[in-house]
């Protein structure tokens, strides 16, 4: 009987023991205390898988904003007529054609632009201004009309009639007839933040695509000739093309073009730069536009 009462006591005590983490410490038995979540060894939360697996919240995307464009103020209206005069300081024929384009020039309406050829150079002038891709500009021009024959001063009016360039009444009539051709088309310039033009191009009912040509030129020049044909004379020529290149095509689909400058269009200091829009290659003029170069900076 007494055995049994002590073993019922000592059972008792054993539960006090345990039940009272403070008093199991004080008995020698040691409670390991706790100090957070249990994890798996990986490091795992049970029932959340390993923490590489836990994706983090990205922080929202933002697209970045478009450049900020400046319109460039066009120096013509929306359909100029292009008058493109070749001409020469080694030909005796071109100063009156120079002078009568320089009052050209102060027509709104119109684009007068000068290429300088370089086939008169044999005669005892070197023109600073000529070029060879000036000269093959106006032969791609007669052979598109089907002709082989070439001179200076002649003057090719928006892309289609060949006249010369010193016979006002000619000129002036081709003025007119060229306001009655096929339609033109407006262009929309403007410049980005690092110099760079962007070209808006409209939508355009093109029986062919078009060439793009990106024109530089001063607004005028003169030149002391010291020999050949025009010896001794002051010649002035006015929206003096430095430049020429083929910068695409358009196939009348409405569309934005950014234009860059390259060094060597850069280096010529120009005045002035145009957008000619020829169709096919060297056909009718279809869009044109002309901006003062000192815009881009």
């Amino acid at each position: 009987m007494n055995r049994r009462l002590t073993l019922c006591a000592l059972m008792a005590l054993c539960c006090l023991l345990l039940s009272d983490p403070a008093a199991a410490q004080n008995s020698g038995t040691l409670v390991q205390p706790f100090s957070g979540p249990v994890t798996s060894p990986d490091g795992a939360l049970p029932g959340f898988g390993s923490p590489s697996a836990l994706t983090p919240v990205q922080p929202p995307q933002i697209a970045p904003s478009a450049p900020i464009l400046t319109p460039l103020a066009i120096e013509t209206p929306p359909a100029p007529v292009v008058v493109e005069l070749f001409t020469s300081e080694g030909c005796s024929s071109c100063p009156t054609a120079n002078d009568y384009q320089r009052e050209l020039a102060q027509r709104r309406d119109l684009l007068p632009l000068s290429f300088h050829v370089d086939y008169w150079d044999y005669i005892g002038w070197t023109d600073r201004f000529g070029d060879p891709a000036f000269a093959a500009r106006q032969r791609a021009y007669a052979a598109a009309r089907g002709k082989t024959m070439i001179y200076t001063p002649q003057m090719v009016i928006a892309g289609a009639i060949e006249v010369v360039g010193s016979d006002r009444k000619q000129v002036e009539k081709a003025l007119k007839a060229a306001d009655r051709r096929h339609a033109m088309y407006a262009l929309s310039l403007a410049k980005g933040p690092g110099g760079d033009i962007h070209l808006a191009l409209p939508r355009a009912d093109l029986s062919v695509p078009a060439s793009l040509w990106l024109v530089t030129y001063v607004y005028e020049d003169a030149t002391d000739i010291t020999g050949g044909e025009n010896r001794g004379q002051h010649m002035i020529t006015t929206n003096v093309v430095r430049s020429l290149r083929k910068i695409g095509l358009w196939d009348g689909t409405p569309d934005d073009r950014i234009i860059r400058l390259n060094d060597a269009e850069i280096a010529a200091k120009p005045d002035a730069c145009a957008i000619i829009a020829n169709e096919a290659e060297f056909g009718p003029v279809v869009a044109a536009a002309a901006w003062d170069f000192k815009d881009l900076w």
